[in-house]
C-alpha cells in the first residue's frame, strides 16, 4: 500500500506558542498600566486586558502541550484515504475514504491557503459534530493546510489531487 505519512513542523508550532507570548505580554502589561499606573482606573478595559492575558496563557499551554505531543502524525495519505489531524475537525471526521471526496479545490482564508475537500455525501461522516459544525461541512467541505505540516502548500495541494485522481474510484 503506498502510504505517505507528513509529520508536524516544531519550527511553525514554535511561532505560535512565540505569538501567543507576546500577545501575553502585551495583554498583561496593558492591564498592569490600567490598574497600577494609570491616573483614572478603568475597569472594564483592565477587565478586558486581564482576560486576554488569560486567553494568551490558554493558548500557550496548548501549543506547548502539541508541541511536546507523541503523536507527531499529521496528515496520512494513502489507498484507503487521507486524514488530517492538523484542526480539531479533522481529528473528530476521522479517515475519509477516496470515493467520498466528490472535489478537491484549492482556497484562501485570512491569507492562509488551503485545499477544500467536497464530500459526496457528507452526513455519512458528520454523526458525533454538532449542528453548526455540521452545517459548515455540508456547505463549505473540509480544508487541509500546511500551517502546521512539515510541507508546503504547492506539495501538499499536489500529493491531494494526485491521490484524488489515482484513487477515486
Amino acid at each position: 500500500m503506498n502510504e505517505i505519512i507528513i509529520e508536524f513542523d516544531n519550527k511553525k508550532r514554535l511561532k505560535l506558542v512565540c505569538l501567543g507570548v507576546v500577545f501575553t505580554v502585551a495583554a498583561l502589561a496593558f492591564a498592569y498600566y490600567i490598574f497600577f499606573v494609570a491616573e483614572k482606573i478603568r475597569i472594564a478595559h483592565g477587565t478586558m486586558m486581564l482576560m486576554l492575558g488569560c486567553l494568551g496563557i490558554y493558548f500557550i499551554i496548548v501549543g506547548l502541550k502539541s508541541l511536546f505531543d507523541k503523536d507527531r502524525t499529521g496528515l496520512i495519505l494513502n489507498s484507503d484515504g487521507i486524514h488530517f489531524k492538523g484542526i480539531p475537525l479533522g481529528k473528530a471526521i476521522g479517515l475519509i475514504k477516496w470515493n467520498a471526496v466528490q472535489s478537491v479545490s484549492e482556497g484562501i482564508a485570512h491569507r492562509s491557503p488551503f485545499v477544500s475537500l467536497k464530500l459526496r455525501n457528507p452526513e455519512d461522516h458528520i454523526q458525533n459534530l454538532s449542528s453548526q459544525l455540521q452545517q459548515f461541512v455540508i456547505s463549505n467541505g473540509i480544508a487541509v493546510t500546511a500551517d502546521q505540516l512539515a510541507v508546503d502548500f504547492n506539495e501538499l495541494k499536489s500529493l491531494i489531487a494526485d491521490y484524488h485522481q489515482r484513487y477515486r474510484q
